[in-house]
């Protein structure tokens, strides 16, 4: 594997969140979907000049793993083209290839041009390596990429997947390894679907809150209402929808002492982050034009590590109107102005409005009848 250095004391990596990229080329529709992507890429990358870039799950779709291939071809060419090489982590959607295991998919993933696993890979598809100091040669940065699951399977407990027991354990070990061969090295991990403390950063409201930033909740959340706590920077589109069990990762994650910071994808209109118990936890939104999304807010997210101060992470997002403007050939009108969150606020509020209009009806007829009665007169029937 080719080994990554840090350049001139920094090192950038680009995330690419929730691509679901699939082929585009049967439809006109599909090929402006893949236009507008790539365009973002080109754009980001001739913007920032990161030394990895990291696709962040729900990547690819194909009917089958020749069509997967093809797929990823397209969309990683912009890395290839300019020799930035990639990694990425697999969604919840990833593995939806017909006949296909999480072996053979990595596979596909494994000769692509550019790409960077490393050996071995777990048969629950994690992965880590090294970011080295270019004057000793020795690691000045640890990345994990983990893999949270597919589907939870029949029960009903959970929407969504969660890390196993294993997996916790093997983040652990590899770090503890790290640290026992090169002494304690700064580390950063990446995975599709979010923690539950994610939850940590946000401060539960009343439904009025959705007048202001607030949003309301998802499947195991439904009924509750979340604006962002003070300190936390970004946007947040949606609560966080993460798995209802807890299996322990971000315990596991502080109990290391190395990783500092966990990126995640899987929510396509957040890009919020903030520390919550020491550990710096951060969402990248969608780059995707076939998913929902907020607009032309599609965008990928920046980080930037100083080799003398690693710990000291910095972070933006570069979104595709700010890097482009408002040409998109696959959002017109308002869908190019207006986004999901808006769109739903406003059906909210309608709801609230009505309700609330209803509810005073009663009381408004009454003082009606008490105004005409005072004056002698039966109420108006009409």
């Amino acid at each position: 594997m080719e080994k990554l250095y840090f350049r001139k004391e920094r090192f950038r990596i680009m995330l690419v969140g929730d691509p679901h990229c699939y082929d585009e080329d049967r439809t006109e529709e599909g090929r402006k979907r893949l236009k507008d992507y790539l365009a973002l890429q080109n754009a980001a990358l001739d913007a920032s000049h990161p030394d990895l870039v990291v696709l962040m799950g729900d990547n690819a779709y194909g009917e089958t793993r020749e069509e997967v291939r093809q797929v990823l071809l397209r969309m990683t060419k912009p890395y290839a083209d300019r020799g930035i090489p990639f990694t990425f982590v697999l969604g919840n959607h990833d593995l939806q290839v017909p006949d296909t295991t999480l072996e053979q998919l990595y596979r596909v993933y494994r000769e692509l041009p550019g790409v960077l696993t490393a050996e071995p890979i777990t048969e629950h598809g994690d992965f880590s390596f090294l970011v080295y100091d270019p004057e000793t040669d020795t690691p000045a940065l640890q990345l994990l990429c983990v893999y949270s699951g597919s589907s939870p399977g029949p029960g009903g407990y959970s929407y969504y997947d969660w890390v196993l027991p294993e997996q916790n354990e093997w983040i652990l070990k590899t770090t503890e390894a790290c640290a026992a061969k090169y002494g304690k090295t700064p580390a950063v991990l990446f995975q599709h679907i979010p923690v539950p403390e994610e939850f940590g950063l946000l401060d539960e409201r009343s439904a009025l809150c959705m007048a202001g930033s607030g949003v309301y909740g998802q499947n195991e959340q439904k009924g509750r209402f979340f604006t962002k706590k003070k300190g936390v920077e970004g946007y947040l589109g949606e609560a966080p929808c993460v798995p209802a069990f807890n299996s322990g990762e971000f315990e596991t994650i502080k109990q290391t002492g190395s990783v500092f910071a966990a990126f995640f994808g899987h929510d396509h209109m957040n890009d919020f982050v903030g520390m919550t118990d020491g550990v710096i936890l951060g969402q990248c939104k969608t780059a995707s034009f076939n998913v929902y999304g907020d607009g032309l807010r599609q965008a990928v997210r920046l980080l930037d590590f100083d080799l003398k101060a690693p710990y000291q992470l910095k972070t933006r997002m570069l979104t595709y109107r700010e890097l482009i403007g408002a040409k998109c050939d696959s959002l017109h009108g308002s869908i190019a102005v207006l986004h999901d969150r808006t769109s739903v606020k406003l059906e909210l509020i309608a709801k609230i409005a009505l309700g609330a209009a209803a509810a005073a009806l009663p009381a408004l007829a009454a003082k009606l009848i008490r105004r005409n009665r005072k004056k002698g007169a039966e109420p108006d029937a009409g």
